[in-house]
C-alpha cells in the first residue's frame, strides 16, 4: 500500500493558525461592529418597475439592475421584468454577462423598459475576470467568453465537451467513448512533461475539482476562458495552465417563475468499420498459410465455407443509444430576498451494451440583503452520478470473430463462443450474449459542492466580502467479471470470476476574504484595487481491493469474504493532506478610458514543501483604447480598436506528489519459509523541490469597426515554462532508482484570431450572424534535465521537438518481388514492410542494416492549428445555428492497424487467425506499398506499428439547431410566459478527413 502523507511543519502550522486566526478574530469582530453601526439615511426613494428585453425582444434574465455609486441592486426574472427602490434623480445601471452595459437616469420615472444590445459585436461585454467583474473595454488580458446559451447550442453531458471549438487557443479531445467521458483540455498548448496540463477551473468563484460531469449545462449562465499570465496571475500557483471561470444561474426578482427545458435523442453509430466479408477472408486466410500452419480453419469455418456463411459481427454488437435531459427549475423572489432552486436528469446510453452515464442535480441558491449594507448568499450543487460500463468494451473481441462462422447453432440457438476450435477459443464471444449480471463496472460519484458569502458596504466604493466554500467528492467503484466472459475468459470453473471495489473521498474548505474599493476621480480616473487574502486545506483517500475466485456470479463485488483470494495492491490506495494560504493584491487604473493598467501581485505558501513554502506571482498589463483618441473622432469605420500587452510569472501545482517528501510503498519478503509483508521507499525525498513556473508575454488587439457589424480579436504570445518536474535516474545500487527534481524547461508560441460578424441584417426579421476563431500553437522542450542531454527516448522527450512526439521507424513501403536481392541484404522478402535506412553509419548516414539508429520522430499531436466556425440565423420566431469544428494536421495513430500484438492493435494484422479491417495487402499479383503480405508464421508483423500513423486532420459538424419560439400573444390563455421547441442533431457527419477517405475508419 502506497502511503503519501504532505502536512505542515510544526512552524509552518503555527504560521498557518495565527493567520487564519487573525482573519477570523477580525471577521466576528468586523461584523459585531456591524450589529451597532447600521447607516440608515433616509431619501426620497420611488418605485421603479420595467422590462429589459434584447434586440429580437426577448426577455433578458438574471440581469445586473444596481443604484449607481451604490450597493443597491436586483436582478431581473425569466421575463425580464423587475423592480427596485431607488432615489428619484440617481442613475440605473443595466448589465448582463454577454450585453453592453447601459445607464439610464431615473428622473422621477416609475417605469423603465430598456433593450440591452449583445455584446458579441461589442467591447463593452461585462466579462467576469476573477474576483469581480469588468466590462470588456476595460480588460487588459487575454480573456475569452461565452454565454451559457451558446454552450447549450450542443447538447452535451458537460461543458467542457460543449466548449470543443468555441474559443480560440481552447484544444479539446474527448478521452474516450464511453457515455460521460470527459475531455482533455488544452489551453495554449502543453508545458509540463511530469505535471497536470489541465487548465484550472472555478465554479461561482471556489476551486472546482475533479469531474466536470458533476456540472449541469442547463445551470451555467456564462463561462470565461483566462488565457495569458496577466489575467491568470491572481491564481498564482494555479494559473499557468489557463483558468476557466463558470458561472451559475442565480435568483432572480418577481414572482415565482417555473421553467422546464426537456430533451430526448437518439445516438447512430457513424459507420461501421470495413472488415473482410466470408469469401474475402478466406482468401486473405489461405494467403496467410503460405508463411507456416497457423492460418488452418477451424471445424466451424469449414462449414461456413460449405454453407457460403459470411457474418457480420457487428450487425449484433451495435445498438441505437439515447441522450435524455430533463431539468426544472423554480426561482423569483422580492427586493430583499431572491431565490432559485433546480433539479435536473441526465442519461446517456452508449451504442455498445451494458455502457450508460446517467446523473441526478440538485441546486439552489439564496441572496439576501438583510440591510442596506449587508448583503448574504448561498449556492449549493449536489449530484449523484453513475458511470456503467467503463472498462467493458467488447469491440476488439467482436472485430476479430472469423465471418465465416455462422451466429447461431443449427438448432437456431445463439453460438456463444464461435471461436471454438481455435488457439483463440476463449477469447471472445457473441457479442448479444453480453449481460449485467456477468459483466459489471459501475461506478458511483456523489458530489456536494457548496459556497456562502457576506458583502459589507463599508463606504460608497469600498466593499468587502467572504467566501466560504465546502467541496466533498465521494466515489464508490465495483467491477465484477464473472466466469466465461470477455474480460475473464477461463470457461472452467465458475470460481474463476473476480472482482475490485475501490472507494475515494475527497473534501476542499476554502476561505476567502476580499476588500475592493472602486472609485472615479475627476470623471477621469478611475481605480480599481483588490485584496485577498484566502486559505485553502484539501485531503483524499483512497482504498482498493482485488479479490479472485468467486463461488458465484450472484455475489458480483459485494461480499469479498467469500473470495478464496484477496489483494491490496499498491495502485489505489493512499492518502494525501496539504494546505495553501494565498495574499493577493490586484490595482485596476483607466484614465480617460484611454489608458489602462492592471497590476498583481500574489504569494502562495504551501504545506507540501517542507523548505521552499512561499512563492511570488507578479503580473502587469497596460492598454490603450485607441477609439476614444481625439484623431479617431469623426471616422464611421471603427467602433472601438485597444491595443494590449501583458507579462506575468503563473505556477502549476500538478505532479509534485510525494516528491518533496519521499514515497513509501509495500511488498511481500520472503525470510526463508515465511513470506511477510514489508515496506520500501520508493521515492527519495527532495525538500528543495519547488513548483512549476510559466512566464508569459501576451500582445492584443480588439476591434470593432462597421457600428459593430464586425469585432474580434488578435492576440500574439510567448511562454517559457522553466523548473519542469522530471526524474532523475540513480544507480539501482542506491535501492531507489530515481527522484523528482527541477530541471527541465519549456517554450511555447502561437497565435489567436477571433473573429463575430453580423453578416446580414435586414427589416423583415432575417439576420445572420457568424463566430469564426483559429489558433495554432508551437510548442517545443528546450531543456532536459542536464546540460547537454538533447533526449530521453524512454520517456519520449527531445529537446527542440514538442511534449508528445512520435518516435519510430520510417515506412518506405513494401518489398517488391524485383526488388528480392535488395530486400535480402536486410534479411527481408518481398511482400514484407520495408523500413527507410536512414542512419547507424559513420555520420549517421545508412549502414545497410535495420537498427535502433533508423527510428526518429516521424509525427507529433500537436496539430497545425485549431478553429471552429459557428452560423446563426434568425427569421421572426424561427432560429437555426450551425457549429462546425476543426483540426488540421498532427498525427493520428490508428491501434487498430497497427497490429504489433493485442495489446497495441486490435486486429494482429497479418498472421490469419482474426478477422481484420479490408487494407489493401501485398500478394505478388497486387504490388501494393499499402500493407504487407499475410504471414500466419509470426504472432504479428514486425515492425507493425508503422502501418498506424496517418494524418489527423479532420473538419466536422458538431451540431445543427433548429428552433421555433412561440410568440407571447399566442400563449397568453396558456399561462405560459415563454415556450421554444428545438431539434438538434449532434455530431451528424464528417466534411473531410483523409483518414476517413482512405477507407482505414468507418465506412
Amino acid at each position: 500500500m502506497k502511503i503519501t502523507i504532505a502536512q505542515h511543519q510544526p512552524k509552518a502550522m503555527t504560521l498557518y493558525r495565527l493567520h487564519y486566526e487573525s482573519s477570523r478574530k477580525m471577521l466576528l469582530c468586523l461584523f459585531a461592529l456591524l450589529g451597532f453601526v447600521l447607516p440608515a439615511l433616509a431619501q426620497n426613494n420611488i418605485a421603479v418597475r420595467g422590462r429589459v428585453t434584447n434586440e429580437k425582444n426577448q426577455p433578458v434574465s438574471n440581469a445586473s439592475v444596481v443604484v449607481k455609486g451604490t450597493a443597491n441592486g436586483t436582478t431581473t426574472n425569466e421575463t425580464g421584468d423587475f423592480q427596485i427602490s431607488s432615489p428619484s434623480n440617481a442613475t440605473l445601471v443595466f448589465s448582463s454577462v454577454g450585453y453592453s452595459t447601459q445607464e439610464v437616469a431615473v428622473k422621477n420615472q416609475t417605469a423603465i423598459n430598456l433593450t440591452l444590445t449583445s455584446s458579441s459585436t461589442d467591447l463593452e461585454q461585462v466579462v467576469v475576470v476573477g474576483y469581480g467583474t469588468q466590462r470588456r473595454k476595460d480588460v487588459t488580458g487575454s480573456i475569452a467568453s461565452i454565454r451559457g446559451e451558446a454552450l447549450r447550442e450542443v447538447p452535451t453531458a458537460n461543458i467542457i465537451q460543449a466548449l470543443q471549438g468555441r474559443v480560440a487557443g481552447v484544444d479539446i479531445a474527448r478521452t474516450g467513448s464511453t457515455p460521460g467521458s470527459g475531455g482533455q483540455i488544452r489551453i495554449r498548448g502543453n508545458r509540463s512533461l511530469s505535471g497536470s496540463n489541465d487548465a484550472f477551473i472555478v465554479l461561482d468563484g471556489i476551486p472546482f475539482g475533479g469531474s466536470v460531469n458533476d456540472i449541469n449545462t442547463d445551470d451555467v449562465a456564462s463561462v470565461e476562458v483566462l488565457k495569458d499570465a496577466s489575467s491568470t496571475a491572481i491564481y498564482g500557483s494555479r494559473g499557468s495552465n489557463g483558468v476557466i471561470i463558470i458561472t451559475t444561474k442565480r435568483g432572480r426578482v418577481g414572482k415565482p417563475q417555473i421553467s422546464l427545458n426537456s430533451y430526448y435523442g437518439v445516438t447512430k453509430i457513424i459507420g461501421q468499420y470495413d472488415l473482410f466479408t466470408g469469401p474475402e477472408f478466406k482468401r486473405f486466410k489461405e494467403i496467410a498459410q503460405y508463411g507456416a500452419g497457423s492460418g488452418t480453419f477451424s471445424l466451424l469455418e469449414q462449414a461456413g465455407i460449405a454453407n457460403g456463411t459470411s457474418t457480420n459481427w457487428q450487425d449484433y454488437l451495435y445498438k441505437d443509444g439515447s441522450v435524455t435531459n430533463h431539468e426544472i427549475s423554480l426561482s423569483g423572489g422580492s427586493e430583499g430576498v431572491q431565490y432559485g432552486l433546480s433539479g435536473g436528469y441526465f442519461k446517456e446510453t452508449g451504442v455498445m451494451p451494458l455502457q450508460s452515464f446517467e446523473r441526478f442535480s440538485l441546486r439552489s441558491t439564496i441572496d439576501a440583503r438583510i440591510s442596506r449594507r449587508i448583503k448574504i448568499g448561498l449556492n449549493s450543487l449536489n449530484t449523484v452520478g453513475y458511470t456503467n460500463g467503463e472498462s467493458i468494451n467488447p469491440l476488439y473481441s467482436t472485430l476479430r470473430i472469423s465471418p465465416l462462422v455462422s451466429a447461431f447453432n443449427t438448432d437456431g440457438s445463439i453460438r456463444k463462443f464461435p471461436l471454438e476450435g481455435t488457439v483463440d477459443a476463449t477469447a471472445t464471444m457473441h457479442p448479444s450474449t453480453l449481460n449485467g449480471e456477468q459483466s459489471i463496472d459501475k461506478r458511483r460519484r456523489f458530489r456536494t459542492f457548496n459556497s456562502l458569502y457576506a458583502e459589507f458596504q463599508i463606504l460608497t466604493g469600498l466593499k468587502f466580502r467572504y467566501n466560504l466554500g465546502l467541496d466533498l467528492r465521494q466515489e464508490n467503484r465495483g467491477i465484477y467479471n464473472g466466469w466465461g466472459t470477455i474480460a475473464n475468459p477461463d470457461r472452467t470453473s465458475p470460481a474463476q470470476a473476480n472482482a475490485s471495489i475501490r472507494n475515494g473521498e475527497a473534501y476542499t474548505v476554502t476561505s476567502e476574504s476580499i476588500l475592493t474599493y472602486d472609485k472615479t476621480i475627476a470623471g477621469k480616473h478611475r481605480i480599481g484595487v483588490t485584496g485577498l487574502f484566502s486559505t485553502q486545506q484539501d485531503r483524499s483517500n483512497n482504498t482498493r481491493l482485488d479479490g479472485n475466485s468467486f463461488p458465484a456470479d450472484q455475489v458480483q463485488y459485494y461480499n469479498f469474504f467469500l473470495a478464496q483470494t484477496i489483494q491490496t495492491p499498491n495502485d489505489g490506495n493512499d492518502f494525501g493532506k496539504s494546505g495553501l494560504v494565498s495574499v493577493m493584491g490586484r490595482v485596476n487604473y483607466s484614465f480617460d478610458d484611454r489608458f489602462l493598467l492592471t497590476a498583481t501581485f500574489r504569494r502562495d505558501g504551501s504545506s507540501v514543501f517542507p523548505v521552499n513554502k512561499y512563492l511570488n506571482y507578479p503580473a502587469f498589463a497596460v492598454g490603450w483604447n485607441i477609439s476614444n483618441e481625439k484623431f479617431m473622432a469623426g471616422q464611421n469605420i471603427f467602433s472601438n480598436v485597444k491595443l494590449r500587452a501583458g507579462y506575468g510569472v503563473t505556477g502549476n501545482q500538478g505532479g509534485i506528489g510525494d516528491g518533496a517528501r519521499g514515497g513509501l510503498a509495500s511488498n511481500r519478503y520472503n525470510f526463508g519459509t515465511v513470506n511477510s509483508q514489508g515496506y520500501f521507499i520508493s521515492s527519495l525525498p527532495n525538500v528543495n523541490l519547488r513548483w512549476e513556473d510559466t512566464k508569459t508575454t501576451n500582445i492584443g488587439l480588439d476591434f470593432s469597426l462597421l457600428n459593430n457589424r464586425i469585432s474580434g480579436s488578435v492576440d500574439v504570445y510567448k511562454q517559457n515554462t522553466d523548473n519542469l518536474l522530471v526524474r532523475k535516474e540513480l544507480p539501482r545500487s542506491n535501492g531507489v532508482n530515481n527522484f523528482l527534481t527541477n530541471a527541465a524547461a519549456t517554450e511555447g508560441k502561437g497565435i489567436e484570431i477571433s473573429l463575430n460578424t453580423v453578416n446580414v441584417r435586414i427589416k423583415n426579421g432575417f439576420t445572420w450572424s457568424s463566430d469564426i476563431n483559429f489558433s495554432l500553437n508551437r510548442e517545443k522542450i528546450v531543456r532536459l534535465e542536464e546540460p547537454g542531454k538533447l533526449q530521453d527516448v524512454g520517456n519520449g522527450w527531445f529537446v527542440g521537438q514538442p511534449v508528445s512526439v512520435i518516435y519510430d521507424y520510417t515506412k518506405a513501403g513494401i518489398w517488391q518481388v524485383n526488388e528480392a536481392a535488395q530486400a535480402a541484404t536486410f534479411n527481408r522478402t518481398p511482400g514484407q514492410i520495408k523500413l527507410a535506412d536512414i542512419g547507424g553509419g559513420a555520420g549517421g548516414k545508412p549502414d545497410g542494416r535495420i537498427t535502433d539508429a533508423d527510428r526518429s520522430i516521424i509525427g507529433n499531436f500537436q496539430p497545425d492549428w485549431i478553429g471552429g466556425f459557428t452560423n446563426r440565423f434568425t427569421y421572426k420566431n424561427l432560429d437555426l445555428s450551425v457549429v462546425t469544428f476543426a483540426r488540421w494536421g498532427g498525427t493520428l495513430v490508428a491501434t487498430y492497424l497497427q497490429g504489433n500484438n493485442a495489446a497495441t492493435g486490435y486486429f494482429a494484422f497479418g498472421n490469419g487467425r482474426s478477422n481484420q479491417m479490408d487494407v489493401d495487402y501485398w500478394t505478388p499479383t497486387n504490388p501494393t506499398n499499402a500493407f504487407p503480405k499475410p504471414d500466419g508464421s509470426t504472432e504479428a508483423i514486425q515492425f507493425g506499428s508503422v502501418l498506424g500513423y496517418y494524418d489527423a486532420t479532420f473538419v466536422k459538424v458538431r451540431s445543427i439547431n433548429l428552433g421555433y419560439s412561440f410568440s407571447p400573444g399566442l400563449l397568453t390563455k396558456s399561462g405560459l410566459n415563454s415556450l421554444r421547441v428545438y431539434f438538434t442533431a449532434q455530431n451528424p457527419f464528417i466534411i473531410y478527413s483523409p483518414f476517413v477517405k482512405a477507407g482505414l475508419g468507418f465506412d
